[in-house]
């Protein structure tokens, strides 16, 4: 039976079809071949027709490339792309096997199809297997808009799951491992009255997990004393923490209880404590164990209900070694430990923590700015010596200089500060925003070098990998 014997009607409709489809006997003899088929294989059908199938392929100006491995289960396949020729047929397959075959390709345009080959039968005898080619390329674009636009809705809902949980005293944000972890803790100790010992760097957030200690304790809505041992001249810390009798020294002519008897039933902050000087620690630890305090020329003991809260960004251990702060203090402070990782350690944090600053601002200046994804993509890439403080400023300048919605890229180059504290400037001939990135990744990277010494710290501290770093650094021409 001759193909064409068939009724034109439906030759007409097949034409019509923006969907590639050709038919092929029991023979592998292509018998017919709509437009879009023609179009796609760029071979005129008077030609092909009547060819073997793979000849027909062959001939053509356009093939079709490996994706996946033939698949009969469409839905399990992936596009993963590969630079293998595909000139065998899908429909042969079909033909073969007697059944459905499906499978992924790649056009040489770049166009993503499925393939999908049926077995057409008359009775229980096979005639012909039709074969369509539907492209995938639009749809996979909107794929990827939709996965986009579900990540940016995660990160909004996250924003808002935490805006549900924070209390008057701002919660720590949070969703790295380490932060995780950390907060994890959190709830076992803070309806405790143990004392903890907060460490991290400047800027890092020390004070807001003081905070949200007390505000989970039994202790809240009690006295809450902040004192930065830093802050306090030597001559004057014993005073200020333990208060002092009338006529203790030239002036004191009144006594005044000292942040110790203040704090009582409540909760004492002591921030920098590795400031504390060696005299007065000895002080500290006797009234971390008695709970009970004397003060500055007095003779008689005062109990004292205390929760002890120290904070520091120094190293106590290797203070200890080296003689400035007492072995017995450390480890009476160090009963929980609490260390805050660095800004650049917590890169999934950078945007919950850059949307609620923004929020912030923008609810506190009648604004209402958005970072672009080229801005936030630097954010995350930065590495923050100054931490959580460093972008907290940082926003509320970009909020509160300009009237434009959207912070972009060269904007927040032009005012982020590098590890120097030198402002990254726009280059004055009109540098495209490549360019400038490069600049800025190229003056990053440089930094880390120097600062860490080898590949492997580097990438640790710029959470990326090592062959990652070292290709820069040659592309770069950098040298440590």
């Amino acid at each position: 039976m001759d193909f064409h014997s068939l009724n034109i009607d439906l030759c007409t409709i097949l034409d019509a079809l923006e969907d590639p489809i050709h038919i092929i006997d029991t023979d592998g003899i292509l018998v017919f071949a709509n437009l879009a088929w023609e179009k796609l294989i760029g071979l005129p059908r008077e030609s092909a027709v009547g060819l073997y199938i793979n000849d027909a392929i062959s001939r053509g100006n356009q093939g079709f490339y490996f994706s996946i491995e033939k698949d009969e289960d469409s839905r399990a396949a992936q596009f993963t792309h590969f630079d293998q020729k595909l000139f065998d047929s899908i429909a042969l397959t079909a033909l073969e096997k007697r059944k459905r075959v499906s499978m992924f390709a790649y056009s040489s345009s770049k166009n993503r199809f499925m393939l999908t080959s049926i077995p057409l039968y008359k009775g229980d005898r096979l005639q012909y297997v039709l074969t369509w080619c539907r492209d995938l390329t639009n749809f996979s674009q909107l794929c990827d808009d939709l996965q986009s636009a579900i990540e940016k809705n995660k990160l909004i809902s996250e924003e808002l799951e935490f805006y549900r949980k924070m209390t008057t005293s701002q919660n720590m944000i949070g969703k790295c491992p380490q932060m995780i972890a950390l907060m994890k803790t959190v709830e076992y100790v803070a309806g405790t009255d143990a004392t903890v010992l907060i460490t991290g760097e400047s800027g890092v957030g020390k004070e807001v997990l003081t905070n949200e200690i007390y505000q989970r304790s039994g202790r809240k809505g009690k006295p809450f004393i902040r004192v930065n041992c830093a802050s306090i001249p030597e001559s004057l810390m014993e005073s200020e923490l333990f208060g002092y009798e009338r006529g203790a020294f030239t002036g004191a002519v009144k006594s005044k209880p000292g942040m110790f008897e203040l704090a009582n039933h409540g909760t004492l902050l002591l921030d920098e404590v590795g400031e504390l000087p060696r005299a007065l620690q000895p002080k500290l630890l006797r009234a971390l164990q008695e709970r009970e305090i004397i003060r500055v020329g007095g003779i008689s003991t005062i109990p004292v209900d205390v929760r002890l809260i120290a904070a520091t960004n120094q190293d106590l251990e290797a203070m200890v070694e080296g003689g400035t702060f007492r072995r017995d203090l450390y480890y009476r402070l160090n009963l929980i430990p609490l260390h805050i990782p660095p800004l650049r350690e917590r890169g999934d944090d950078i945007p919950l923590l850059a949307v609620h600053f923004l929020e912030k601002f923008n609810a506190k200046y009648g604004k209402k700015k958005e970072l672009t994804d080229e801005a936030m993509q630097i954010m995350k890439e930065y590495p923050w010596p100054g931490n959580i403080r460093e972008m907290e400023n940082l926003l509320e300048r970009l909020v509160i200089i300009g009237e434009e919605h959207w912070l972009t890229a060269p904007r927040l180059m032009a005012i982020l500060e590098n590890g120097d504290g030198a402002a990254l400037r726009l280059d004055p001939s009109g540098a495209s925003l490549k360019d400038m990135v490069a600049d800025y990744e190229k003056k990053l990277l440089k930094e880390a070098l120097t600062r860490y010494g080898t590949t492997y710290k580097t990438a640790q501290a710029l959470n990326t990998s090592q062959p990652t770093v070292a290709r820069k650094a040659k592309l770069y021409g950098l040298e440590w």
